[in-house]
C-alpha cells in the first residue's frame, strides 16, 4: 500500500508527499531569506503562500462537498481526514506570488525556485510509493459471519470500497456508522468490511452494541489483507474500480465528505469488465 510510517504516525504515500513538498518548499524559503538577508522578507511571503494555499485548497473541497458537509458541519475542521482541491490550491499560491509583485517585493524568484523544490520532492515521493503499488482486488476469499465464503475478485464488473478495520481501533468505529451510511446511498457500488485478526464472536457483540448491520461484514483473522496490501495501520480504505483495479488508498480516518467524493468518482467512470482494451 502508499503509506509511509513515521515511528506510531502513518500517513498515505499522497498526504506525506504533500507534507514534504511544502517542507521543503519552507525549508528553501527560510535558506534564502538566511543568505539575502532580513529585508528581503522571503520567508515571509512563503509562510503567506502556504496558508492561503491551503486555506484555499481546504475552502474549495469543502465548497464542492457542501451537501456532506451540511450533514456533519464540524467535518470542515477534520483536516486530518482529508479532502484538498489542489487546483483551487494552487490559484490561493499563485495569487500570493502576484500580490508579492504588485507591491515590488523581491520574492518571485526564490519562490519559484522553493516551489520547484518543493515539487520536485512531491513527485519523487509519488513515484517511490507508486512503484509497487499493487493493483487488483485480492483472490482471496473470506467467510462473512455466517461462514460462508465471498471471493472479493468475483465482484468484478462493479466499484468496490474495502476497508480494513478492528473494533480496538477508535478511528475504526468512529468512522463505520458514516460508512454504512454511505454503502446504502450507492446501490452501484459495492463496499466490504474486513475485519483484521479478531474472532467472529467478539466482532459481533461490537455490531451489535454499536447498531450496525454485519451483512457487509467479512473476517480476515490472519490479516492476509493487511499483508498483501502493505498496511501499515488501520484503518484503510481502498477503492476499486469495475475492472478491479486500485483506484485510491485513503490511510487513517475518513470523512463523508472525502468517502462520498470517492464513490462518485468510482461511479462515474464505472464500466463493464468487457469494455477494457
Amino acid at each position: 500500500m502508499n503509506a509511509i510510517a513515521i515511528g506510531p504516525l502513518v500517513f498515505s504515500a499522497e498526504r506525506f508527499a504533500a507534507i514534504l513538498g511544502i517542507g521543503l518548499f519552507l525549508l528553501v524559503a527560510e535558506i534564502w531569506a538566511l543568505w539575502r538577508g532580513r529585508g528581503a522578507h522571503i520567508s515571509a511571503w512563503a509562510f503567506r503562500a502556504v496558508a492561503v494555499g491551503l486555506l484555499s485548497a481546504r475552502a474549495g473541497f469543502v465548497l464542492a462537498n457542501l451537501e456532506s458537509y451540511r450533514q456533519a458541519p464540524l467535518d470542515v475542521f477534520a483536516v486530518w481526514q482529508g479532502g484538498f482541491a489542489p487546483q483551487v490550491g494552487i490559484v490561493g499560491f499563485a495569487a500570493v506570488v502576484l500580490l508579492s509583485i504588485l507591491r515590488g517585493a523581491a520574492v518571485v524568484r526564490p519562490l519559484v525556485v522553493a516551489a520547484f523544490v518543493g515539487g520536485l520532492g512531491y513527485e519523487v515521493v509519488g513515484i517511490v510509493s507508486g512503484a509497487d503499488r499493487p493493483g487488483r482486488l485480492p483472490e482471496a476469499s473470506f467467510a462473512d459471519l455466517s461462514g460462508a465464503p465471498v471471493t472479493p475478485a468475483e465482484r468484478e464488473g462493479r466499484p468496490l470500497v474495502l476497508n480494513l478495520w478492528a473494533s480496538w481501533c477508535p478511528p475504526c468505529v468512529r468512522e463505520m456508522p458514516m460508512m454504512v451510511e454511505v454503502a446504502e446511498r450507492f446501490e452501484t457500488v459495492d463496499f466490504l468490511f474486513v475485519n483484521q485478526g479478531e474472532a467472529p464472536e467478539h466482532i459481533s457483540r461490537f455490531l451489535r452494541r454499536a447498531r450496525i448491520d454485519g451483512d457487509l461484514v467479512l473476517l480476515d483473522p490472519q490479516t492476509a489483507l493487511m499483508e498483501q496490501f502493505g498496511a501499515l495501520g488501520l484503518p484503510a480504505t481502498i477503492f476499486f474500480d469495475a475492472r478491479g483495479r486500485m483506484q485510491a488508498v485513503h490511510v487513517g480516518e475518513i470523512s463523508r465528505a472525502e468517502l462520498t467524493a470517492r464513490v462518485q468518482d468510482l461511479q462515474d467512470d464505472q464500466q463493464p469488465a468487457g469494455d477494457e482494451t
